[in-house]
């Protein structure tokens, strides 16, 4: 009887020595894919259809909007490995199409982000020397539809504006190298854009 005793005692201490030993289950963190966004080799954007020229990473692919007007003068950028596109709007200034309503225009479009926005970083350019003046808006939030926008103006006769848009419903924490990436290029494109 002491044997059986003492096997049911050594089994059981096994037994609670095991769970006392095993690691208590807790959930993973949140967690997103790596995403490596190598450095871009910078290629002209020159082309005698517009007055303008500006620089852009070799990632980037311009596409000519398709329109019924002839006269159209707007184009696109596809950054199509990260599934985005900087949609970029170009306007010679005239009588009905005036440079402060434009301007007006692109705040109105940025404070249609303010539901999902968190917040939105304002910062003027100016090239006195080009004569390129503008505006660069970062709008900060995790479901903002355009990260980044800006406009261009030599302040008398164009105005350019552009909007960055992904091809998906945004998640802007885990796309955040890509804005990274993405914003960098566009304030180069920014920096060398120079009118004709």
């Amino acid at each position: 009887m002491k044997i059986k005793h003492i096997i049911i005692l050594f089994l059981s201490s096994i037994f609670f020595v095991g769970c006392f030993n095993e690691p208590v289950p807790t959930p993973k963190p949140k967690t997103y894919f790596r995403i490596d966004v190598p450095m871009p080799k910078y290629k002209t954007f020159d082309t005698l259809s517009m007055p303008f020229s500006f620089e852009y990473p070799d990632y980037g692919e311009i596409e000519r909007t398709l329109t019924k007007n002839p006269n159209n003068n707007w184009f696109n950028i596809n950054f199509k490995d990260y599934g985005c596109k900087l949609y970029v709007t170009f306007l010679p200034l005239s009588k009905s199409i005036r440079l402060d309503t434009l301007v007006n225009d692109s705040y109105n479009f940025t404070t249609e982000h303010n539901k999902f926005s968190s917040g939105v970083v304002e910062r003027e350019f100016s090239n006195t020397d080009l004569k390129v003046y503008g505006c660069v808006f970062e709008i900060k939030g995790s479901q903002v539809a355009s990260p980044y926008q800006f406009y261009l103006t030599d302040s008398s006769r164009y105005f350019l504006r552009g909007a960055l848009y992904f091809d998906f419903k945004p998640n802007n924490d885990s796309l955040s190298p890509i804005i990274k990436r993405v914003a960098t290029d566009i304030d180069n494109m920014i920096s060398t854009f120079n009118w004709k």
